[in-house]
């Protein structure tokens, strides 16, 4: 987030808790230089969906309407403010232009106004990130959030794995437990243990699709601008893909399925997550998304600590692998633990392959087209180093992957099929052997045709 709505979103949320928002929400209002501005910047802070409001009071109203009745915008990346000048231009395109993946940024050559091409934006939030005057901004989803975490209904915060590091190198996940359960948060589940679950899947999968040499298999695992690029892009090569969901969506599915009552929140570090929720045969699953940056900002402006908290015990679930997916080469490196083990025949067949960042994403799939990839087992992850290097990721990415790789080698299950909780509850949701997770499986599965 730029650093000059950084204070203000503090600002908002601290207000929200302690029962002053309204009289904070105005009084911001009242000094803004430029009312109209300030005005679009508040409603994508909020989080909320509103109609033009005639007066600040009547907007104001309407602010808090919208947070109470969960009206939560629908629109991820959005420009916040008019930019008809040139910033720093990087081979020819100004900044936000040089970092599009799809280039969904576009000039409008009469006004020279640079507008989002829906069409073509994967909502990675690259732009947010890079544009120093603040004029993209991504939808903050806390505050609709915070009304129901107020109400003690049971909502659940599922993390990603690149979670670990994020909050202080010696911060363990019982700690971050903690940290949750005091933001009003029923508990906080892994989602690395939905990556154990999808690995044991695309495994399986792979072994039915990859017979002999030259038959490749492209993972759906992860990453949303992965799948967005063969979708918009790519999409010959659909059939190629595995039909899974995401851990994200998959871990939100097995909550669900095992509590309807349930809320759920994904908190990671990748803007492009807050779009994949709102997918219309994924709408649901989900209710609300996290950045670790916003989470940063929400933990200081309520005074919550996790360093300094004790933590809160939980069993160790998750295996080595499903913790690896927090980096570059970590699902290859999760499905090939399984194929070793239960499908050793299909050993000289999986060699696999793996990229990051969506440039070297796309060069990968030319390649593809053009018959020079060799691999049976395709991975590619949007940015750089992973998930570890998502635009909301708190540390650098080489600080992320070292923290990923401890806390998965730290792991007391190595492999999937070792883990007594994954079994256990897989056989709670009607899964009695692992096998059955193959194509057909509702919960796991999505079409991408």
């Amino acid at each position: 987030m730029n650093h000059k709505y950084k204070a203000l979103y503090a600002q908002l949320v601290e207000s929200y808790y302690q029962g002053d928002f309204e009289g904070t929400f105005s009084k911001i209002l009242e000094e803004a230089e430029e009312p109209e501005k300030i005005k679009e910047v508040l409603a994508v802070l909020c989080g909320v969906e509103i109609d033009q409001a005639d007066t600040e009071f009547n907007y104001t109203q309407k602010i808090i309407h919208g947070l109470t009745q969960n009206n939560v915008r629908q629109k991820i990346v959005q420009k916040v403010s008019s930019c008809n000048t040139d910033c720093e231009k990087v081979d020819g395109k100004s900044k936000c232009q040089s970092v599009c993946p799809l280039d969904a940024i576009v000039r409008d050559l009469n006004s020279n106004e640079k507008w989002i091409d829906d069409s073509l934006c994967l909502n990675c939030g690259r732009c947010v990130e890079v544009c120093e005057k603040g004029n993209y901004l991504d939808t903050q989803q806390f505050l609709p959030l915070a009304e129901i975490l107020r109400s003690k209904q049971k909502v659940f915060a599922i993390v990603a794995p690149a979670i670990a590091g994020q909050f202080g190198s010696e911060v363990t996940l019982d700690q971050l437990r903690e940290a949750f359960l005091k933001l009003g948060f029923t508990d906080m589940v892994e989602v690395a243990l939905a990556a154990d679950i999808l690995s044991l899947k695309e495994a399986i999968e792979f072994n039915e699709h990859v017979k002999k040499e030259g038959d490749f298999m492209i993972t759906s695992c992860c990453c949303p601008m992965w799948v967005a690029a063969l979708r918009k892009v790519y999409h010959e090569f659909i059939t190629e893909v595995s039909p899974s969901v995401s851990p994200m969506i998959a871990m939100a599915r097995i909550l669900k399925s095992l509590d309807q009552d349930a809320k759920v929140v994904f908190v990671g570090p990748c803007v492009a997550k807050k779009a994949e929720a709102k997918e219309k045969d994924l709408a649901g699953d989900v209710d609300y998304v996290l950045t670790f940056q916003e989470l940063e900002i929400i933990f200081e402006s309520l005074h919550i600590n996790p360093e300094k908290l004790t933590g809160v015990p939980t069993v160790d679930y998750a295996s080595k692998g499903g913790r690896m997916y927090g980096r570059t080469g970590g699902v290859s490196s999760a499905v090939w633990d399984i194929v070793e083990q239960i499908f050793p025949e299909k050993r000289e067949l999986f060699q696999a392959v793996q990229v990051d960042g969506m440039r070297e994403c796309k060069a990968l799939l030319d390649e593809l087209r053009e018959g020079k990839i060799k691999a049976s087992f395709i991975e590619g992850m949007g940015c750089k180093g992973g998930c570890v290097g998502g635009p909301k990721a708190i540390v650098d990415k080489d600080t992320g992957r070292e923290a990923v790789e401890k806390m998965a080698v730290d792991s007391a299950v190595k492999i999937p099929v070792h883990s007594e909780v994954l079994l256990n509850m897989l056989k709670k949701i009607g899964v009695e052997d692992v096998k059955d997770l193959k194509h057909g499986n509702e919960m796991f599965e999505r079409s991408f045709q």
